[in-house]
């Protein structure tokens, strides 16, 4: 069994680590890296030019008394790890199994793990009221007599044979415990400390902050409560969505604007910079959209549909020459010329809530100018709380739209027509009364919020017979009307499936 174990790097730099049975080997990783002076999680190790698993022991390894392992550079792209929670007691009612399962790249930390379970982002999506790494107890110091003061009690998780209770420790990757793949059970469970929960709470926020090398923000202030849910009592306080809009004008001339432009959102603009729609949260978990009748017919594939489709796959199985660089070039030109012609831009941010504010940004509008006007439409108390713009995309890569000034939102993001972004609070910066409050937005745009309308498309019956049908000339791209008596033709390609 070994007693150490040699660690060599690319330059043939050599770190004597010395070994227990029971240590594990992401140990002997970390302590081979700050000895050579890399980052831990950039790094792994290899026996005989295969992959050592991190999470495993040193009596487990079949490593021998003085083994050799070569410290090679991981991937940057992060792998995939299952993650399964197991709960403790008090916190298992309703969850099957007493788990909670998902997946999380292995660079992921176990804080993170932690944070995303109890908001409910991961393990089914569903919203959660649960409270892993924000815990009070009352303390009994002062008897029956009284409540006491309230105490952190810090999760503490178990993975393989190693406790991880140190906040420190939670700060720690999937990757750097050795999980870069393949499944893993967490068991958390609760340990209460001698720390006040809001001095806890302020040195969570500092570590984070200078984590970030941000400057220092005012520590978090918690309301006393010997209850271990979060803390939603600012959500409370907050004005609820009106059923009813209130408006200053006569019955009268409401009829008036309601008719005169049935299909045009309301705007305003005394509370904001720009002209703004609000709209309120969906009434209903089900989509407004989802609820609209469709025709089937409209999804049925025709001939002319076939025909397309052949020709597109002739012309893709043709070898083409590479373009020129004046063709480059040329292509250059034309797509700033095209992102140039657009002059303007309708932005929808959605809130947690599902609410959501719409507005009109022109050619030279910036991303800050996006930031700045959502900072606008945030109650005062939120403004300064760091938060990301996030554009799902044609494809659904949810990149972060950055705050920055220099990022020309039509020319640079290249955003046109009408774009939806998601608003979503920073995890590591947002206080916890800001990520647990309901509502954002400031009473001036709650007050004037619409329902969002979804208006039926007219649909026209055609019967079969009246339809004379449309000839497509693949060659010239163009399209005649064939005489409503004359047979369809079918193509070669397509006469050939019926034979055997």
């Amino acid at each position: 069994m070994a007693s150490h174990v040699v660690v060599i790097d690319s330059t043939a730099r050599r770190a004597t680590i010395k070994t227990t049975p029971g240590k594990n080997l992401s140990e002997v990783l970390e302590e081979a890296c700050t000895k050579l002076g890399v980052n831990a999680a950039q790094y792994g190790l290899k026996h005989n030019n295969k992959p050592v698993d991190l999470s495993r022991t040193i009596r487990l390894s079949g490593l021998s008394s003085g083994a050799k392992l070569e410290l090679v550079q991981l991937s940057k792209s992060a792998g995939v790890v299952s993650i399964a929670l197991q709960l403790p007691e008090s916190e298992a009612r309703g969850v099957p199994n007493a788990r909670l399962t998902d997946k999380f790249p292995s660079s992921t930390t176990l804080w993170l793990v932690l944070r995303k379970f109890e908001a409910g982002v991961a393990g089914g999506g569903t919203p959660s009221t649960r409270n892993f790494t924000a815990r009070g107890v009352p303390s009994a110091s002062q008897g029956s007599s009284g409540g006491g003061r309230l105490y952190y009690e810090q999760p503490v998780i178990q993975v393989m044979n190693r406790e991880l209770a140190s906040f420190t420790d939670l700060q720690k990757s999937l990757a750097q415990l050795g999980l870069n793949s393949g499944t893993a059970l967490l068991r958390l469970s609760f340990r209460t400390t001698e720390t006040p929960l809001e001095e806890a709470m302020a040195q969570i926020q500092s570590y984070f902050d200078s984590v970030e090398g941000t400057a220092a923000q005012p520590p978090r202030q918690q309301e006393t409560s010997a209850s271990s849910e979060p803390q939603t009592g600012s959500a409370e306080t907050q004005p609820e969505w009106n059923e009813e809009r209130p408006s200053q004008l006569p019955p009268q001339a409401q009829e008036e604007t309601s008719t005169s432009l049935p299909s045009q959102p309301e705007t305003s603009s005394s509370s904001t910079s720009r002209p703004v729609s609000v709209f309120r949260p969906p009434s209903s978990s089900t989509p407004s959209a989802a609820l609209m009748s469709h025709n089937e017919a409209d999804y049925t594939p025709t001939v002319e549909h076939a025909q397309v489709h052949q020709k597109l796959l002739q012309q893709n199985s043709r070898n083409v020459r590479l373009p020129t660089e004046a063709e480059l070039a040329a292509q250059a030109q034309e797509e700033a010329a095209k992102w140039a012609a657009v002059k303007e831009v309708e932005i929808k941010v959605r809130f947690p809530d599902q609410s959501a504010v719409s507005a009109r940004f022109e050619q030279g509008d910036t991303a800050a100018d996006l930031y700045n006007f959502v900072r606008e439409c945030l109650e005062e108390q939120y403004r300064t709380e760091p938060f990301m713009l996030r554009n799902p995309g044609i494809r659904g890569k949810n990149e972060i739209i950055p705050d920055d000034s220099a990022k020309k939102l039509i020319t640079d993001l290249q955003l046109k027509g009408r774009v939806l972004v998601t608003f979503q609070w920073d995890d590591h910066k947002a206080s916890l009364q800001a990520r647990s409050v309901k509502s954002v937005l400031k009473v001036e745009l709650r007050e004037q919020a619409q329902e969002v309308k979804v208006q039926d498309l007219p649909t026209v019956d055609v019967e079969a017979d009246e339809e004379p049908g449309i000839k497509v000339n693949l060659g010239t791209k163009d399209t005649s009307e064939e005489p409503g008596d004359g047979k369809k033709r079918l193509p070669k390609w397509l006469k050939g499936l019926g034979k055997k």
